[in-house]
């Protein structure tokens, strides 16, 4: 354990919502191996609303606080449907107000989503997701205010926070396949608590187009922020890696 402890050389930390059993679990076996992930959790009572959500959004100065305290070297929230229910510019001011409180970097799961999409060159998205419906309309209208055109979207409509990370593998798959039609560039699964690493590859060689989830878009930012080995699901990493090689 000592030898390990003195071959990290990266220190990624996390604020992650208290009710999120996925994002760890699905980053890990991909981080490499000088690299340790550190969590700070915002507790979330009740059921996916925007008051809870505003609620939990409170919490998030505390966490960063117990990250800078680790000696992380850059700070990721990892919580997507705060950008959508959260004021105009939230997104943009939140992570810049870590940075200078921090002098650390941040990104957040809205960050990392919107600079995979424009490295893959997505304007024409699909885009799915476990949230409630009057969630799930917010979302949608966001990346359309910023510029993207969602030409098809669903929703599982899952109002307890619980039930996210017990959607199947199968679910994932299906929501992604409805709305996979012939004109969208790319797909979008939302929220970093929906399994999703174990469907990307199989949702691609069905449909034939690069598949962008949270967590996968996360994994891929602080890998490209700290100039690491691009090591992760999908057609995303691929095409990093094909810009590493060039």
């Amino acid at each position: 354990m000592r030898a390990l402890v003195r071959g990290i050389h990266h220190k990624l930390g996390i604020v992650l919502p208290a009710n999120n059993s996925v994002l760890e679990p699905e980053l890990w076996p991909r981080l490499p191996v000088n690299v340790a992930l550190h969590t700070a959790r915002i507790l979330v009572r009740g059921d996916l609303t925007p008051q809870t959500i505003e609620a939990m959004e409170a919490q998030i100065g505390r966490a960063v606080d117990e990250l800078v305290a680790t000696g992380v070297d850059l700070i990721v929230y990892a919580d997507l449907v705060t950008t959508f229910i959260m004021r105009d510019g939230w997104n943009r001011e939140r992570s810049s107000e870590i940075e200078r409180s921090t002098g650390l970097p941040c990104i957040s799961a809205w960050t990392a989503m919107e600079r995979a999409l424009s490295a893959i060159g997505a304007r024409r998205i699909g885009v799915g997701g476990p949230y409630p419906t009057t969630i799930h309309t917010r979302a949608v209208a966001y990346f359309r205010k910023v510029g993207f055109d969602v030409v098809a979207d669903a929703t599982l409509d899952l109002l307890s926070v619980r039930a996210v990370p017990e959607v199947s593998r199968e679910s994932v798959i299906a929501l992604a396949g409805s709305i996979a039609g012939p004109q969208a560039d790319a797909i979008v699964l939302l929220a970093t608590d929906l399994p999703t690493f174990d469907a990307i590859e199989a949702i691609e060689t069905s449909i034939g187009r690069p598949v962008l989830s949270c967590n996968q878009t996360i994994l891929w930012a602080m890998l490209v922020h700290r100039g690491l080995a691009i090591a992760g699901p999908g057609r995303l990493f691929e095409h990093a890696r094909r810009e590493v090689v060039r």
